[in-house]
């Protein structure tokens, strides 16, 4: 403090600090700038780097000497540099971005998450001069949110199983003993009063025992599906090829009176589960042995073709019913069915259940067809997925 006339005059620091102890502070300053582990910018109201920390250069990967003078875009991926303008455009409002989380880019090409602060820079008269900004890496922090929220999806998976564990416990007790009790009841009446009953009676007994007939078959279906949905995958190396060859065998001693060429590309090595892979194969075979029933020269066809993204791609062609290629989506809906039962029987399950496996292997499922000249069904594997 300054006595003046017998008046106390107290100064700020500031007024107190001589020039040495001035040259101390900004150096000081300068100290902290050098040794944050923040990404520490100065630039331009238009964006042109003017300074650049330690701390930058590590982030960035651009040393000062070779960032100084450019653009500040230059540090963004080419999605985010309209970014920058709007950051700029706030600035000479007057405003701060406090916190922003984005990405940035490094000088050899790799992007990264970043929490970014800007603030403007004014003189001694307020007037605006620039801006600095102050970026954070946050991949650590996205890595542990990643988990968290990993783990979170894990324990509402885990109770979404347990809810399905019991509603397939409760279709496969709780509703099959009415659905015997309906078939049996049936079947009884049929056997010791079919001779009272009047021709209707007859057909509407026999129409309840068909129904609970396919009901069962529907239950049966969707249970598989469920087991398929959640079945653990133990991948092998499988020829896909003699897995098609054994199911001919089966179909054709199955129906010994059918006449059916199959033309069978062996072998088909590939990395999948081989009871889940048999499944889709013993579908797809099966379905072509099924629409091609109506056929004197039936044809069926497994082999591979080329695919750009998929390690593997096998196909099953026919020259069966075929299908209307608009209504090509409904084909792998649980239950729903292109042909009537009376036309082809099942229950619209199997290629429900070949996507849902396909797709557990890393691959995709489709198919082609016209109404009358057949089908082929393609599926991909992938055998870096399954790994």
């Amino acid at each position: 403090m300054v006595v003046n006339g017998g008046i106390v005059v107290a100064q700020s620091p500031l007024e107190s600090i001589d020039v040495g102890q001035a040259l101390t502070q900004s150096q000081l300053f300068a100290a902290i700038v050098r040794s944050s582990d923040d990404a520490i910018v100065g630039k331009t109201v238009g964006g042109v780097i003017t300074s650049w920390n330690p701390a930058a250069e590590r982030m960035y990967g651009y040393l000062a000497e070779e960032i100084i003078g450019q653009l500040m875009t230059v540090v963004c991926p080419p999605d985010r540099v309209g970014e920058i303008q709007e950051i700029l455009g706030k600035i000479g409002r007057g405003e701060s971005v406090t916190h922003f989380e984005t990405v940035r880019r490094r000088k050899d090409g790799n992007t990264f998450p970043v929490s970014v602060t800007v603030s403007p820079i004014r003189d001694e008269h307020g007037r605006l001069i620039g801006a600095s900004s102050i970026a954070r890496d946050i991949t650590e922090q996205k890595k542990l949110h990643a988990a968290a929220e990993l783990a979170r999806r894990a324990d509402v998976l885990e109770g979404a199983n347990r809810n399905l564990d019991s509603f397939t416990y409760s279709i496969s007790h709780d509703l099959r003993a009415p659905l015997h009790a309906l078939s049996g009841f049936s079947g009884i009446l049929l056997e010791d009063y079919g001779d009272v009953l009047s021709g209707d009676g007859r057909d509407y007994a026999e129409r309840i025992q068909s129904a609970s007939a396919r009901l069962a078959q529907l239950i049966d279906g969707l249970l598989d599906l469920s087991h398929l949905t959640r079945a653990e995958l133990h991948p092998r190396t499988a020829d896909l090829g003699a897995e098609v060859t054994r199911i001919a065998e089966d179909l054709q001693r199955a129906e010994p009176d059918r006449r059916v060429q199959f033309t069978i590309q062996r072998p088909v090595p590939a990395q999948a589960d081989r009871t889940l892979i048999r499944t889709v194969l013993e579908n797809l075979v099966g379905n072509a042995w099924k629409f091609t029933s109506h056929r004197d020269d039936a044809l069926i066809e497994f082999g591979t073709t080329p695919a750009e993204d998929a390690s593997l791609c096998c196909y099953v062609r026919d020259n069966g019913a075929g299908f209307d290629a608009a209504h090509a989506g409904r084909l792998f809906i649980p239950f729903q069915r292109l042909h009537t039962t009376s036309e082809f029987p099942g229950t619209g399950v199997g290629l429900a259940s070949v996507r849902r496996i396909v797709e557990r292997h890393g691959g995709q499922v489709w198919a082609e067809g016209a109404v009358g000249e057949g089908a082929t069904f393609y599926f991909t594997l992938d055998a870096k997925e399954i790994a």
